[in-house]
């Protein structure tokens, strides 16, 4: 499929999808590798395996044994790294352009052909482990898992990426394997190449290695589409010294053309210091430290959130004043200069996120793995068909309820009265 002149998708025989973009200002190439399985995939019993997979792709393969990976990706003065969220997770390279080849080779080994030597599963076991207790020890991370668990109760969204303890300690290494073989299939996973290469080469390449790996049976899709909800606040004591609070309601899935409004919307509500959460509960009210808005795109249900940091004291009055703000809208809708700085910042942002290599085959194997391949080409032109009473009618249908009010759920962490936390 031809997206522009630049841009290339193709699928090779085995179901796998790769994006290709060649750009020749620089003699730089960025490779990513997203595989369609995250927290989403994860019943009790593997909850966390997305994240401990992830890890071990590092620990050797076939033709790549112990960390010969990254001694090679260094000696070539690239860079690797990878992620897990909770619908994918993403391996890639920044390098030469003269590493291109054993770049692609390398991440076609590490995920058809991993060792998951025993040793190393132990080790990375012990490191797993830590960073979980880290996770529960930060603030940040403990308010993001339950503003999740208070919006999603029957989507796997839910979810948590880092997982449990217990699945860590026990799970075997055939368990691994399995888990792996399960979701590391072709039809599951998308290549982007970015950078100063010869497509068509690029093309033969994936071919000959990607290209090999065997088709699997695509496993059962998870629930990620969650039925609306009651609001509900849910409140929790840490280390902190203020109030930290995540609120926010369920939103457009990534095929939804509201995904767009959705995105001018909250850029309105709280995307900047001239937002109107910004100026009337930080400038106007002085209710807050800080406050900001966004949408979350994904395959299934989105989120629209907003971060709020403030006085403990001032808890119930932020709510309110959130609540009210919303139903502001939904009441008297926005003004063309809030719509016009919206679009203008919004389409700034988004050429700037796509100013590296690195970014754009990141972004291209995101929209790709979350099936909204589209959003890449469609994006500025969607941003920019939006109109005023678009925004007033996004925030009645997903935010309000059919008397005009708020439907808002919080989470919110209170001091326990310990002292600081180390983390802020």
């Amino acid at each position: 499929m031809k997206m522009n002149k630049n841009i290339n998708k193709v699928v090779l025989k085995n179901g796998l999808q790769v994006i290709i973009e060649k750009d020749a200002s620089c003699p730089l190439v960025s490779v990513a590798v997203f595989v369609r399985v995250g927290a989403v995939d994860e019943s009790v019993e593997v909850s966390g395996l997305s994240h401990f997979v992830e890890h071990l792709l590092f620990k050797g393969s076939k033709n790549f044994p112990q960390d010969s990976l990254s001694r090679n990706v260094e000696n070539s003065g690239g860079y690797i790294n990878a992620a897990t969220s909770k619908e994918y997770t993403c391996y890639y390279i920044n390098t030469q352009k003269s590493a291109c080849t054993d770049t692609i080779k390398m991440l076609a080994d590490i995920t058809q052909n991993p060792n998951f030597p025993a040793d190393e599963i132990e080790k990375e076991r012990g490191v797993v482990l830590e960073e979980i207790a880290r996770h529960f020890d930060d603030p940040h991370s403990v308010l993001f898992d339950m503003f999740t668990q208070t919006l999603y109760k029957k989507s796997a969204y839910k979810n948590s990426i880092i997982g449990t303890a217990k699945v860590i300690k026990n799970v075997s290494r055939e368990k691994i394997i399995e888990y792996f073989k399960t979701h590391y299939i072709p039809q599951k996973m998308t290549v982007a190449v970015v950078g100063d290469i010869n497509p068509q080469k690029i093309k033969e390449l994936l071919n000959q290695t990607f290209g090999k790996i065997s088709k699997g049976i695509i496993p059962k899709s998870p629930q990620i589409t969650e039925p609306k909800t009651t609001p509900k606040t849910l409140t929790k004591k840490a280390r902190v010294e203020h109030a930290y609070m995540l609120s926010g309601f369920l939103g457009p899935c990534v095929q939804s053309p509201d995904i767009y409004t959705a995105d001018v919307a909250m850029y309105i509500l709280g995307g900047s210091r001239a937002s109107r959460l910004y100026s009337r509960l930080r400038d106007g009210l002085r209710l807050v430290y800080s406050i900001s808005g966004s949408f979350m795109s994904v395959k299934g249900t989105g989120t629209a959130y907003i971060s709020s940091a403030f006085n403990p004291k001032n808890k119930t009055k932020v709510i309110k004043a959130i609540n009210a703000e919303v139903e502001n809208i939904i009441k008297n809708g926005i003004t063309p200069e809030e719509l016009f700085r919206a679009k203008l910042s919004i389409k700034t942002d988004w050429n700037f996120l796509h100013e590296t290599f690195s970014e754009r085959a990141y972004n291209a194997g995101y929209w790709n793995v979350i099936g909204g391949s589209s959003v890449l080409t469609n994006y500025l032109s969607g941003i920019e068909r939006i109109s005023v009473g678009d925004v007033k009618a996004f925030f009645k249908k997903y935010a309000g309820t059919p008397k005009g009010a708020a439907k808002i759920s919080s989470a919110v962490l209170l001091p326990d009265n310990r002292g600081k936390s180390g983390n802020f």
